[in-house]
């Protein structure tokens, strides 16, 4: 199938190797779930139990041709007040009001097809959760994440919070950062802490508490939590529970919210929300960090990363355009 066959569909949700196992998975007609969902999505705004719950007739892709010509992106990043934003953060950060907190900034990209977004995205690799969705009502996004915001498998649910970037090749740098080392253990923390209620009690446990992850552009760390799930605990609560991510708040997590709200000019909407494929008794859920949404005139790509006391506004941003490596 070509991916550009897409563009002439009502709705839809192509969905990167990561969801499901293997391949590409297709769900196309999307609709609302009468029954247990195919298919979550929840913007950054909306409360993980409001999540759009939607079923859709499935295909796996085993091959699938990014046919449109990957297109030069040029973003035209908005990082106005962005050093102010930092100072205020750590101004709060001193006065014991917040740990940290992920503050994000926006880049514009020209109109062009979802289709040939998709393609520089995957230029150097598919990206382990690609995505490319279309949703009833014509929103649209295009998404590399690269982070799972949690796995279920029958009783058993993961997590993978992401905190630490370095441009590929640096990878001493990433692993030698005090910095980013706290930056990761806070999240990893809140991470324990929403998942505790969902799970039986004593099974939260950090698998790994921090290892690299080697993109086409960057080195992330991560870390694995893991409990066993609560009998009758859906996905659908999982997402009520973890989301948004703590990876893309901060800590404590509804006193970072709280100044994220009042220092961002703008709503996040799919960036930084959940999108998650769903069967039987599996779920796997994206953070939908490198995600571009359609808008007037062409796309917004949200971009950011976690301040905490030791950060340097200037070192955030240019942690900020390696981010922007994404777009290929």
């Amino acid at each position: 199938m070509k991916a550009s066959e897409l563009s002439a569909l009502p709705s839809f949700a192509l969905l990167g190797p990561g969801f499901g196992g293997g391949g590409w998975t297709l769900l196309t007609d999307l609709r609302p779930a009468a029954g247990p969902p195919a298919l979550l999505f929840a913007p950054y705004e909306a409360r993980g139990a409001e999540a759009l719950r939607l079923d859709g007739d499935r295909r796996a892709l085993p091959a699938l041709a990014l046919d449109a010509p990957p297109a030069a992106l040029a973003p035209a990043l908005d990082a106005a007040g962005h050093g102010e934003a930092v100072g205020a953060i750590r101004e709060a950060i001193a006065a014991g009001d917040v740990y940290q907190v992920c503050f994000t900034v926006r880049a514009r990209l020209a109109p062009l097809s979802g289709a040939a977004l998709l393609a520089a995205m995957c230029a150097r690799g598919v990206p382990r959760f690609a995505a490319w969705v279309r949703l009833p009502g014509g929103a649209e996004l295009v998404s590399a994440s690269p982070e799972l915001l949690f796995a279920v498998a029958g009783a058993r649910i993961r997590c993978e919070p992401m905190k630490g970037t370095a441009p590929r090749g640096a990878t001493g740098a990433l692993t030698d950062s005090d910095k980013d080392w706290a930056e990761l253990a806070m999240i990893t923390d809140l991470v324990r802490n929403d998942l505790t209620p969902i799970c039986v009690p004593r099974t939260v446990t950090v698998r790994d508490e921090r290892r690299l992850i080697e993109l086409a552009y960057a080195v992330q760390t991560v870390s694995d939590v893991e409990g066993t799930l609560l009998p009758g605990i859906t996905a659908v609560d999982a997402l009520a529970a973890l989301h948004p991510g703590g990876s893309v708040t901060g800590a404590p997590k509804a006193a970072a919210m709280a100044m994220i709200r009042r220092l961002e000019g703008s709503p996040r909407g799919p960036y930084c929300g959940a999108l998650g494929l769903c069967q039987d008794d599996r779920a796997v859920v994206s953070l939908l960090i490198r995600t571009a949404a359609r808008a007037p005139g062409g796309w917004v790509y949200g971009v950011g990363g976690g301040i905490v006391f030791d950060s340097d506004a200037a070192h955030e941003l240019d942690e900020v355009r390696v981010k922007l490596g994404a777009l290929g």
